[in-house]
């Protein structure tokens, strides 16, 4: 009877723990990301009474022993079921959600915790926090792509993307030309060139090329540079059966400060020229640029130098490539000393047979001529306007110059056990021995969750299974007071069969 007693006392008390998890995981069914508790149960010590011990040899002439007395119940563990909680939307660019495996690595400055709440904002500072304050921790990436150390992510508003100035610029077009408009017999290839006046207004007219096309260029303090390029089809007799066309590139030149005049030749950065075949593909082109600023002088313009095999003109100093779709696999063949040398196509620097011609390379079709696609690699400074975060956890600034830069990396963190893993409340878990290793990794590659940006995950308890739960566990208590009650009542009989 006293072990009846003792039996129900660990059913209730089994059972009321039983009801704190069921009622803790009711009381959480809103909190964001919480994760579902189960509570499990083992039987106690048996025991085996001398009158009820009975032996039996098994197959292998064991004695197994039958007629045992169990001693009641014991809570043998409680876990967490990290099953993925639903998403729910938000008009917040910071609650993050995990879809899948992984956990958001959050610090107070001294301590590491784990949490899948992802209902970060920035503080005056621009660091990202949870609700507790705790920072969530990222990688910071370099303008080039490269990712620093891990540190409190911070967005700060007022940050500015400094200029680039262009390195680079492309134009792919069709050359429809169907008349040489500009003739210079002495030198045919470079008839734009000898046309040219920086003092006119424009310093090309407008019949004096078959097509012209504007790009804007940036120079090293960021400032844009409105450059344009002249085409015009060669008529020189050497120039069958291929299709020759001179090329001119110059950009506009600023006032001075005195009034002066500019030279000439002033804003010209390069002439060369385009051959197509007779079927209008591009086959070969070559490139001059002047030694000395504002110069005409063809004896002071040598070939291009190359870079990547594309020839390269010079903006302020820097080093602008141009690419109408074909490039050189080494040096210039057969090239001039000096643009004064090119008398015939035979004397035109050449990329030679080996160049490579882009699927997308410029064409001298016998059609309207249009330009396909302009860019060039150059911006001006931009201050940021906002920022957007990617399902991989990168976190991208957009400014005001239209350019976007890549500025942390948020990772996410997996461990060998999750269930070794300590609840520290305020939806935070920290690592223990029984968690195992723990890995950081990119979100959305091998088994780690992806990040969704205006998403919370929602607590994955299920309400209908807990009120079930609930009212087993109240039955199952109800039923332990009674066991209880009863065997009070048994040796409260005992007891007066004494006095009687």
């Amino acid at each position: 009877m006293n072990s009846a007693l003792y039996i129900g006392a660990t059913g209730m008390k089994g059972l009321s723990d039983g009801m704190a998890v069921t009622t803790n995981n009711l009381a959480n069914v809103s909190t964001i990301a919480f994760k579902q508790q189960d509570i499990q149960y083992s039987d106690l010590i048996y025991t085996t009474q001398a009158h009820m011990g009975e032996w039996w040899l098994n197959q292998t002439d064991s004695r197994v022993a039958v007629g045992q007395l169990g001693k009641g119940l014991q809570v043998e563990t409680v876990r967490t079921i990290f099953q993925q909680g639903g998403m729910e939307s938000s008009n917040t660019l910071t609650d993050l959600a995990i879809n899948g495996k992984g956990f958001f690595q959050v610090t107070d400055g001294v301590s590491l915790y784990y949490t899948r709440a992802g209902d970060f904002r920035p503080d005056n500072q621009g660091v990202l926090r949870n609700p507790e304050g705790l920072a969530l921790n990222g990688y910071k990436l370099n303008p080039d792509g490269s990712r620093g150390g891990l540190q409190a992510v911070q967005i700060d508003s007022f940050a500015t993307m400094p200029a680039k100035a262009s390195g680079s610029m492309r134009m792919i077009l069709n050359l429809g030309l169907d008349s040489d408009r500009t003739v210079d017999s002495a030198h045919p290839y470079f008839s734009l060139l000898a046309a040219y006046n920086a003092n006119a207004d424009p310093p090309l007219s407008d019949a004096a090329a078959g097509f012209t096309q504007p790009i804007t260029l940036y120079d090293a303090n960021g400032q844009a540079r409105q450059a344009t390029v002249y085409f015009d089809k060669v008529s020189a007799q050497d120039a069958s059966p291929n299709s020759v066309v001179e090329f001119l590139i110059a950009a506009d030149v600023p006032a001075s400060a005195d009034g002066t005049p500019p030279a000439d030749g002033a804003g010209l950065l390069m002439s060369g020229t385009l051959t197509f075949s007779s079927s209008g593909q591009l086959v070969d082109m070559a490139a001059f640029t002047p030694a000395v600023d504002g110069d005409k002088n063809l004896q002071n313009w040598q070939p291009a130098s190359l870079a990547d095999g594309l020839p390269q003109l010079v903006l302020d100093g820097t080093p602008v490539t141009v690419d109408f779709g074909i490039k050189a696999t080494g040096g210039w063949e057969h090239a001039p000393a000096s643009a004064n040398d090119v008398t015939t196509q035979n004397t035109l620097p050449s990329v030679g047979d080996s160049a490579i011609r882009a699927q997308d390379a410029s064409t001298a079709y016998n059609s309207s001529s249009l330009l396909y696609l302009a860019e060039q690699d150059g911006y001006p400074e931009g201050a940021l306007s906002y920022y957007s975060i990617g399902t991989d956890g990168i976190v991208t600034g957009h400014y005001s110059n239209g350019q976007g830069q890549d500025l942390w990396q948020i990772p996410l963190c997996r461990f060998t056990s999750e269930d070794g893993l300590r609840r520290e409340g305020n939806n935070l878990f920290s690592a223990t021995t029984a968690s195992g290793q723990m890995e950081m990794g990119i979100p959305g590659t091998e088994n780690y969750g992806e990040v969704y940006a205006y998403n919370t995950e929602l607590s994955n308890v299920d309400m209908a299974t807990e009120m079930v739960n609930l009212i087993i566990t109240q039955r199952g208590f109800q039923s332990n007071s009674k066991v209880v009650t009863t065997a009070d009542q048994m040796l409260q009989k005992a007891i007066e069969l004494k006095r009687s």
